[in-house]
């Protein structure tokens, strides 16, 4: 079946509950995830294989990019990789200006978050782009960067969303010409009506942007207040992961994000361990968990977790952060960031006719 729909303009997707799988079938996503893995498995070879200054920058600018539009074939997905690739480098830049000083790292994380989850408003692959940027703002913050590191995290991370619209641009043309109804999802008129028509408080997606930059500027807040500094950003990227405009598909990730990060967290802690010193096996291991992480996204959300969250606290080890003594920080961070976002919705909830009309209408 179709990740999103034909167009790409479909503005909701439920998560499977616990031992459920879907809304997609398994062999499929699973090839596409993989595929898609390629290019961030070639430049976390390269990087971690011979010890680049860059430390993975490339291989994550890549998985970033890879997230949006992964649903649609390779010619309008190198367009929204190529689209996507200058933002993220751009996320970055923002996040080494900002990492460093807790009132700036808060203002840019809420503002980010705020536009990223008003993306909604006019379709989730525009949704998951914005998260992708939001996400790199996130990794920046958390990166012991200064200032002349700017520039760097600006080539390096836009470099790593172009290698994947490269690569799409590859597999379009060896073949993969397979159109959606000729379309790549994007229409600005009606992307204009949508953002026009949702800038109201009664909208859930207005809505939803609001209380996502708020939760996300909170998150940011947290760990600043409490000191952990090295692992705290697992507080906001819980809160990014895990949060969507309908209450009760939030409360169902919270669920399913905490069993497949106690899970990633015991599988990356133990190849950490075990494959000390190893970069190409760190690297290979790095591009499997991509490929879990892409092609489990819309199969089971639990799964997709405990991928990614090996793949970070697999590439953080890598870079010199300790897999073992870290888990329980990220632990943690990971608990903080499911009561923020949990309590988001307690303070601020969705309108109930309003929440109730666009169930109906998704």
């Amino acid at each position: 079946m179709e990740l999103f729909n034909a167009s790409g303009a479909r503005q909701r997707l439920r998560a499977a509950p616990l031992f459920a799988i879907g809304p997609s079938e398994p062999g499929p996503a699973l090839r596409r995830g993989f595929l898609i893995a390629l290019p961030v498995g070639l430049a976390l070879i390269l990087e971690l294989g011979l010890d680049s200054p860059s430390k993975g920058a490339i291989g994550t600018g890549a998985l970033l990019a890879g997230f949006p539009a992964m649903d649609a074939p390779a010619g309008p997905r190198a367009a929204w990789q190529a689209a996507v690739a200058p933002l993220i480098g751009i996320a970055a830049v923002l996040g080494v200006l900002t990492g460093s000083n807790a009132f700036l790292a808060v203002a840019a994380m809420a503002a980010v978050g705020a536009l990223a989850g008003y993306c909604f408003a006019v379709s989730l692959r525009l949704a998951i782009a914005g998260l992708s940027v939001a996400l790199s703002l996130l990794i920046a913050q958390d990166l012991p960067l200064d200032l002349g590191d700017a520039m760097p995290a600006l080539l390096l991370a836009t470099a790593g969303g172009l290698l994947q619209a490269v690569f799409s641009l590859c597999v379009w043309a060896v073949g993969d010409r397979k159109e959606q109804g000729g379309e790549s999802g994007w229409d600005w008129p009606a992307a204009r009506r949508a953002l026009r028509h949702n800038f109201t408080l009664r909208s859930t997606s207005f809505r939803h942007g609001l209380r996502f930059g708020g939760a996300l500027g909170a998150g940011v807040a947290l760990y600043w207040l409490l000191g952990i500094h090295e692992h705290g950003f697992w507080i906001p990227l819980t809160i990014l992961f895990v949060m969507r405009p309908q209450e009760d598909e939030t409360h169902r990730r919270l669920a399913l994000r905490a069993i497949g990060t106690a899970i990633g967290l015991v599988i990356a802690t133990a190849l950490a361990e075990g494959l000390r010193g190893n970069e190409i096996a760190i690297a290979v291991c790095l591009t499997i968990a991509t490929g879990f992480a892409y092609g489990l996204l819309t199969v089971q959300y639990a799964l997709f977790t405990a991928a990614i969250t090996t793949y970070a606290v697999l590439l953080a080890d890598s870079i010199g952060e300790t897999a073992f003594h870290a888990a329980g920080e990220r632990a943690l961070g990971t608990v903080l960031g499911i009561l923020i976002a949990g309590a988001a919705f307690l303070l601020w909830p969705n309108p109930k006719q309003q929440a109730s009309a666009a169930g109906q209408s998704r």
